[in-house]
């Protein structure tokens, strides 16, 4: 296998568990999900379809961001970039084909169709999502799932899974190059440009784009997708609170990071040393939860977010820690300012 299976294909395992489900006829966890016993989550086809085509937005983002704030946008067709990161990406889908095969999930020539189709997201992805979800009511009202819609779901899945990492590979590749090409430094003032812009345009590019569009529009909806929808791809675990006066910090722990473990293959197929090309990763990072938790805290407290280890930056790291302070304050000025960066400005008519 190419690339890392605890970092890089927790999907195969979300999958695999699904086919089981649709065995034992337990549909109404195959859509909505269930708790495991071993802590972790299963967060049902629903979550899954949504939560990686949200992925696939935000690895573009990523890749455009970093060629911006590398003052390179023509990067995005040089050729030598280009054909690395097909091959790298080929090489995923390899390691699919075998993870697929191995776990009963589709046929491997499931995905030699898929790929003559083209991976990139269709233009009516929002359309065909919502009338999935339409037809899963129907069907677990009727106690049955058509083979076309189970079917269709995987094909959702499997396509986003390979595009979102089609685009995380590029941009890994691009990471790459501005090291080889402009050093390390160049690297950091890079992100560094652009790590505020991203933190807000992913983050209306979710909340206000792509997340209603794929039928997840009420608070209850966006709620359930952040706390499940990272089971798709991350090993989570949660932390010990504790406090510090006034302050109360929660750590949040990810066994695992997708992300890393595509920048190591690229690192190493590039000849570079371990942990050279972690903070284009690791920085957007921050700011993108930094901005989620400014979103979904009340305004009873003012939120602080950081990033204390990394799997991508420490090579010492055996796992990624992150934490949130959050103080007691009247915070309705950030509810406020976020409600405008992301949604516009308030209707006073």
């Amino acid at each position: 296998m190419f690339y890392d299976e605890f970092h890089n294909h927790k999907w195969a395992r979300n999958l695999k568990h699904a086919r089981q489900l649709l065995a034992e006829n337990q549909l109404e966890a195959f859509y909505h999900g269930e708790d495991l016993p071993d802590g972790d989550v299963y967060p049902g086809m629903r979550v899954m379809a949504a939560y990686w085509t949200s992925v696939e937005h935000e690895m573009k983002l990523r890749c455009k961001t970093l060629l911006k704030g590398a003052n390179h946008p023509e990067w995005e067709s040089d050729p030598e970039l280009v054909e690395q990161s097909e091959e790298f990406h080929k090489r995923y889908v390899a390691d699919m084909k075998e993870l697929a095969e191995r776990d009963g999930i589709v046929p491997v020539e499931r995905l030699d169709r898929l790929a003559a189709v083209g991976w990139e997201t269709p233009d009516n992805w929002a359309e065909v999502m919502r009338q999935r979800q339409q037809d899963s009511l129907a069907a677990l009202e009727a106690g049955a799932f058509p083979e076309e819609l189970v079917e269709g779901w995987f094909n959702s899945c499997l396509r986003s899974v390979s595009n979102y990492n089609r685009y995380l590979i590029r941009g890994g590749v691009n990471a790459a190059a501005l090291v080889r090409r402009e050093g390390l430094p160049a690297l950091k003032t890079a992100v560094d440009a652009t790590a505020e812009d991203f933190m807000w345009t992913i983050s209306k590019e979710f909340f206000a784009t792509v997340l209603p569009a794929a039928g997840f529009e009420d608070i209850g909806d966006l709620m359930e997708l952040g706390l499940r929808g990272m089971f798709a791809d991350q090993f989570y675990i949660k932390g010990e609170d504790r406090e510090e006066g006034e302050k109360t910090i929660r750590t949040s722990i990810l066994k695992n990071c997708e992300l890393a473990g595509i920048y190591r293959r690229v690192e190493q197929w590039n000849g570079l040393p371990p942990c050279s090309l972690g903070y284009g990763i690791c920085r957007y990072d921050e700011v993108h939860g930094q901005a989620t938790m400014m979103i979904t805290m009340p305004p009873m407290v003012s939120p602080a977010y950081r990033l204390v280890k990394s799997l991508a930056m420490h090579a010492d790291a055996t796992e990624c820690v992150f934490e949130l302070t959050t103080t007691p304050a009247d915070d309705m000025e950030r509810i406020l300012m976020v409600q405008e960066k992301i949604f516009g400005p308030a209707d006073e008519s």
